[in-house]
């Protein structure tokens, strides 16, 4: 059956986000503040989550001063849960040093890593410019063997599409050489109360589809992900109809979506973990 007839929906069950640093984040970047970070669990709920049904969980958290989530305060906690229980890791680790490479060897199952296209862009929206280390971070892990799966997040500056496609370029160069980058997971910028961005738009549906039409005849056979960063509302619905047949996977998807994909004869598959696994 031909690809685009093909859609995975992944609905977030068995997963759960862990800020390994509550609610603070030193950064508090334009587009998130760390609103989000409230909405996380805490390490410490990891054993009562587990109880519930939870198999799997997104080691995340804000940022430090120098830009990363300290996973090494936490190394011993987290290795046994894992081997206790026979857990699945997926860290979304920040912009990271080589000293960090170990602790992800050794625990991490995948590694969710934001890729930004161009520094102006990192600059604008993150307030740092970690841009050429990102990028190395990046490489280095590959080339040591962990699962990474990039993100792009779509209209991350401003709700304008600006770093995106440069940042796609650069993946599509690196997988000639790196065969193990499989996926890019996309995510759509939201505005969100209490940030800088708040009262700009999302980028617009069209601009969207024909950028991820674009990543689509540049990279033919990677697996293009709808990430579970997407507005709300009126504007999720026409986004996740609007690539259907353009993505592999959507995640969160809502009940018209799927209607709309058993509708037009599409082979649905199910997934209830993060979409990173």
């Amino acid at each position: 059956m031909n690809r685009s007839k093909k859609i995975e929906f992944v609905k977030l069950e068995k997963t759960s986000s862990i800020s390994l640093t509550g609610s603070y984040c030193s950064f508090n970047c334009n587009h998130c503040n760390g609103h989000y970070l409230k909405n996380m669990s805490k390490i410490k709920d990891m054993n009562d989550l587990i109880k519930q049904g939870i198999n799997s969980f997104l080691i995340s958290g804000g940022l430090m001063k120098d830009g990363k989530i300290p996973i090494g305060l936490f190394e011993n906690k987290l290795y046994n849960l894992k081997k206790t229980y026979g857990l699945k890791y997926n860290f979304h680790t920040g912009y990271m040093d080589y000293e960090d490479i170990p602790y992800l060897k050794e625990l991490a199952d995948v590694v969710s890593y934001d890729l930004i296209g161009d520094k102006e862009t990192m600059v604008n929206v993150y307030g740092h410019d970690f841009f050429d280390k990102s990028w190395d971070i990046f490489f280095e892990l590959l080339e040591n063997g962990i699962n990474v799966k990039p993100h792009i997040t779509i209209g991350l500056n401003n709700g304008q599409i600006t770093h995106e496609f440069k940042a796609v370029e650069k993946l599509t160069v690196i997988s000639e050489n790196i065969k193990n980058l499989s996926d890019i997971i996309f995510l759509v910028f939201i505005p969100t109360n209490g940030t800088k961005f708040a009262n700009e738009n999302p980028p617009d549906v069209e601009k969207v589809k024909s950028f991820m039409t674009k990543v689509r005849e540049r990279c033919p056979d990677k697996v293009l992900i709808l990430g579970c960063m997407q507005p709300k509302g009126v504007y999720r619905a026409k986004l996740q109809e609007s690539l259907l047949g353009i993505v592999d996977k959507i995640v969160q998807p809502i009940n018209n979506t799927i209607k709309k994909a058993i509708d037009m004869n599409y082979e649905i598959e199910y997934s209830y973990e993060c979409c990173a696994f």
